[in-house]
Order: C-alpha cells, then structure tokens, then sequence
C-alpha cells in the first residue's frame, strides 16, 4: 500500500474535493482520481461519494479515516528520525489570519527558509474559524489566529504575544463621536467575515450603546478595508500593528473609544496529543522569537 496514495485520501477529506486536494499536493486532478481509485481496490471499499460538488466520506471512508492519519503520522515521525544527517525534511502545512501573513510574518518565514530549505512550508490565509476545523480534522499542522475556541479542548494553543485593537477612521471623519449611547450614525463598518473575533468585539460594544451604523460593508481583504477608510467610506476595527504606517503618516486615526486599546492574544495551536514534528518545533520557536 503507498503512503501517498493515504496521503492523497487524507488531502480529498480535508480540502473538500479531488480538485482542491491536487492543488495542495501539487498534482492533477487525474492523479488524484488515479490514486484513490487505487487505495479503493487495494482496500476493497468505496472511500467517497460526490454530493454536489464536495467528496463526502462513506462509511467505510469514515472509519478508515482515523486509521489513516495513525499510519501518515508515524510514517512523518519514523522519517524524522532517521534521518542521520540532522537537515529538516517534509511538509509544514501553517494556517493562519490574514492579518498575521500579512502583516507580521516575513520576518519567520525567511527564518524558516534559511534554516529549513528542505522543507515544503505550505502557507494558508485563513479565518480563524476555519483555522480551528482545519485542526480538529487535521488539516493543517500548525493555526496561527486569535480565536481557537471552536476547537475546543482537541487543540493546544500557546498565547504567543497580545494584539492591540484600534478603532480608525480618515483624519477628516464627520462623526467621531463613538461614545454617546442611543445614536444613528450615518457611517458604514468596514469589516471581514461575520464571525471574525474582531468584528463581534465591535458589534457587541455598539449593541451595548444602542449605537446603530448605516450599513456593514464586508471585504476580504485587510488592505481593502484600509483603503476604503482612508478614502472616507467608513470606520474599521483593526489590530495596530496593521495600520501603523498609516497611522505614522497621518493617513489614518484613532477615533477614542473604551474599544480602542482593547487586546486579544495571538495563539500557536496544534491538535493534542499530536507529537510535534521537527519543522514544527521550529516554526514554533521563531515565532517566539519575532512575535514576543
């Protein structure tokens, strides 16, 4: 049985479809259909089956799945140890917000690099929410985010350092007033994704003051949302180290509010019980090194 073919099984549960799990392995969509039909008649089972566009697991898929993970995981831990020349090898799959990549991460990954040439580090922009599934389901090694709390106790996470938020609109802006309970504001949020730690931080102190905005306008993109606040179009609650430099440059101010100044952690985590690699361990500790 080839361990890239259990690979190849592993990546179709965990990205979804044939065609997403050959754009992570770097394969073709038919290698990916060849190598599970392969695993299916060495196993004697049917691993999927497609409802709509996802590749669901059958039962028998399902029960093979944990098994699976078993295998691939003591194959990374064997491999790892035997190599008698001490060069890191294999792959690091790294999930983590966008803000994070974006933002603060350069300094690791050249670390990473320069350290670690022989491994296939593999960097994913994720909400954090999907950060914690794709842990829970092993779909990536390490989450670098703000909120692991979906995973609950099946991930460990370290609190790397403390993220200071900031309420920012245009220098010029009309209504600065964030503070006075009971108003309507004529000014739109510029925000990500609903279920952003960030965006539920902002919408619950506004609830609390019955301050009600024009509309929320979301985007995908943190560069986006600064860039449609410095061209007047709103007001957006982002971590500082994000909007430093316009900050610096007048581009950008803070609007005083008891939100402004509020902290939430940067979290490393991993799923427990899942013995650390050693690529792992030293993505860990370089992040301890640039972040804190």
């Amino acid at each position: 049985m080839e361990l890239r073919n259990l690979r190849t099984f592993q990546a179709v549960v965990d990205q979804g479809s044939y065609s997403q799990a050959a754009e992570t392995l770097g394969y073709t969509q038919s290698t990916v259909t060849v190598q599970i039909r392969q695993l299916e008649e060495e196993l004697g089972v049917t691993l999927f089956e497609r409802i709509g566009r996802r590749m669901a697991l059958t039962d028998a898929g399902a029960r093979l799945l944990p098994r699976t993970r078993e295998v691939l995981a003591a194959a990374e831990r064997l491999a790892a140890e035997g190599r008698a020349d001490g060069v890191l090898r294999g792959t690091l799959r790294v999930d983590m917000a966008e803000t994070l990549l974006c933002y603060r991460m350069q300094p690791v990954i050249r670390a990473f690099r320069a350290q670690a040439p022989q491994v296939k580090l593999i960097l994913r922009s994720r909400s954090c929410m999907r950060i914690a599934e794709n842990l829970c389901r092993g779909g990536c090694d390490l989450g670098l985010g703000y909120d692991m709390s979906r995973a609950g106790e099946r991930v460990e996470a370290e609190t790397l350092c403390q993220c200071e938020l900031l309420l920012v609109a245009a220098p010029a802006f009309a209504h600065p007033d964030f503070v006075t309970p009971h108003q309507f504001k004529p000014v739109s949020l510029i925000a990500d994704e609903p279920d952003s730690l960030f965006r539920r931080q902002l919408e619950a102190y506004l609830r609390e003051r019955d301050i009600v905005l024009d509309e929320t306008v979301e985007l995908w993109s943190t560069e986006a949302i600064k860039r449609c606040v410095m061209s007047h179009l709103g007001v957006a609650f982002l971590p500082r180290f994000v909007v430093a430099e316009e900050l610096k440059r007048g581009q950008l101010t803070v609007l005083a509010t008891p939100v402004s100044g509020l902290s939430d952690p940067v979290l490393c985590a991993r799923r427990r019980n899942c013995r650390p690699t050693p690529a792992m361990e030293l993505f860990c500790r370089l992040l301890r090194r640039h972040l804190r």
